[in-house]
């Protein structure tokens, strides 16, 4: 029997970000079709068995799950297959749920070894298209568990068949500041009070970190010849390089800004299958040389224009009904033939490598806004991200919208993430004001300053637009600066509003965040006002 093992320890240090080279050793990867078979080691109640069977579950679940999700953060690893393989001979990897071995009666006791491990790893079969996950409970002992590792991969070779495995720990009684953290106080470092468990399981939450990156390290460099950095016997792998990150902004003792439930408070950044929500480490870009983490971010948009249109049975007040008001702008226009403005996300676009620098004009937002289709029935909305200057971003507009007639008629929008540029301007009022009175800034209900700004100036370009498309419909003022929807209705969010106090508006009894429209995901956001053309007045949602 040949061994080759690769032990995890969960850290919460958030390291250098500094760029590191990946090796590709040319070793063979998994690909294909997978399939996952779990080894329950020990005790476990039948709700922590689902957290993880339903984890694996949303590995391949539709792509049409809430984002961001387990299946896109899945998805990242086809970056090592397509390096590995650039003419695309290998089968796209995908992962199933299969056997599942139960054995709580501790046959092998309570303190096991590596051998051990390996022989309960072969009790759902040894194949090459498998992996075999080896789990045990809070009671059970490991050799090297929480003193170097919190779970470990490798392969083994018996009567000439090799096969991978996975062992994971639960360390909510013997380690969990080690190898449950941030759902535990850490052990050591900067210390910060612990996160909510999204599953309400600190023990079993802390193991779907682990396992999560014990699988992006097993498809990767299964055999110990595939990608990794550092020496064979203690290597980095896709998700081992980048201990401790969780969301954008982490650094030592802080895991990231991440989602939070609104009715339990449990931080998260995946969702899953059943409504599941998870937190994935971040994984290793092999293509940008950077940890990159699941997109929080563009979920709060998405999630933003998917509810414009969702049911009206959503939790009022909803964005639908304030979207609604648009429609009597459209009766106004078409007295005879009322209709309504039904949007739906379409395709999106992705570009980090910025490559038309970081510093653009209106020529060049154009050039990014016909990456989309360009037809009469679609709005192509640019966003850029907060390292990104724009002409006239920050000193007259924090967004715009225009319209383009060549090669054929689109209209498209833009806005810009204000949060280290200018959000005292373009995201109050979750900043400072740049001037004018002065009040204590409130909490963005996303947990994202940048972000949330970006929604209040993208929710008035997009009224204004879809009003105002070709700056020959509603508007007041001059033509080359009109007042539209939302934009006649400046600094209005609730009742009472006046300069430097934005209304009267609701707070999540959770998060302390202001906000004054619901939407889709028990998403939570802050809409401006509307003008009203048939009682000529700001109306606002509370």
């Amino acid at each position: 029997m040949s061994l080759l093992g690769l032990s995890l320890a969960t850290r919460r240090i958030a390291e250098s970000t500094q760029p590191m080279t990946f090796q590709y050793h040319k070793g063979p990867l998994l690909n294909g079709k997978i399939t996952i078979n779990l080894i329950w080691y020990g005790h476990f109640k039948p709700t922590q068995r689902a957290i993880i069977s339903d984890f694996i579950t949303s590995f391949s679940s539709s792509q049409h799950d809430s984002q961001p999700s387990v299946a896109t953060w899945w998805n990242s690893i086809g970056k090592y297959h397509r390096l590995a393989d650039p003419k695309k001979n290998a089968t796209p990897l995908s992962l199933s749920l299969g056997k599942q071995v139960t054995d709580d009666t501790y046959h092998l006791g309570k303190s096991l070894t590596n051998k051990h491990l390996i022989e309960l790893a072969s009790k759902a079969g040894q194949q090459v298209n498998s992996i075999n996950i080896v789990l045990t409970a809070s009671d059970v002992a490991v050799d090297g568990f929480c003193r170097g590792r919190c779970g470990t991969h490798g392969s083994s070779k018996s009567n000439s068949q090799k096969f991978t495995y996975i062992w994971v720990g639960n360390s909510e009684t013997q380690c969990p500041g080690q190898c449950a953290w941030p759902f535990h106080q850490p052990m050591y470092g900067p210390q910060s009070p612990p996160l909510v468990a999204p599953n309400n399981d600190v023990g079993l939450d802390g193991m779907v970190i682990n396992l999560a990156s014990l699988l992006a390290g097993t498809v990767t460099n299964p055999y110990g010849n595939g990608f990794y950095q550092g020496p064979k016997e203690a290597p980095l792998e896709a998700s081992s390089a980048c201990p401790g990150v969780y969301g954008k902004g982490a650094y030592p003792g802080y895991a990231g800004n991440l989602l939070v439930n609104p009715t339990t408070g449990g931080s998260y950044n995946a969702n899953g299958i059943n409504k599941r929500q998870y937190l994935l480490p971040a994984l290793y870009d092999p293509t940008t040389s950077s940890c990159s983490t699941l997109p929080a971010q563009r979920a709060i948009i998405s999630d933003f224009i998917t509810s414009l249109t969702a049911s009206q049975s959503e939790s009022q007040p909803s964005i639908a009904t304030w979207w609604s008001t648009i429609g009597k702008y459209y009766r106004l226009a078409n007295t005879k033939k009322p209709t309504s403005v039904v949007l739906s996300i379409g395709k999106q676009v992705i570009d980090e490598t910025y490559f038309l620098g970081k510093t653009l004009t209106t020529q060049q937002i154009e050039a990014l806004a016909s990456k989309a289709p360009q037809n009469t029935d679609a709005v192509n909305v640019v966003l850029t991200a907060a390292d990104v200057a724009v002409e006239g971003f920050c000193i007259n507009r924090c967004g715009t919208h225009g319209s383009k007639t060549t090669p054929q008629k689109s209209i498209y929008i833009w806005v810009g993430n204000s949060e280290t540029q200018c959000p005292g301007e373009c995201a109050w009022p979750f900043h400072q004001p740049m001037y004018g009175p002065q009040s204590p800034p409130l909490v963005s209900p996303n947990n994202d300053v940048g972000l949330d700004g970006m929604v209040i100036n993208f929710a008035s370009l997009l009224a204004g637009t879809v009003s105002n498309p070709y700056g020959n419909g509603f508007f007041q003022g001059p033509k080359n600066g009109p007042l539209e929807a939302a934009s006649a209705c400046p600094g209005i969010y609730g009742k009472g509003a006046y300069p430097g106090y934005a209304g009267d508006l609701l707070v999540d009894p959770t998060t302390g965040g202001s906000y004054n429209a619901n939407g889709i995901n028990k998403r939570k956001y802050l809409l401006p006002a509307l003008y009203d053309p048939t009682t000529s007045s700001c109306s606002t949602l509370v």
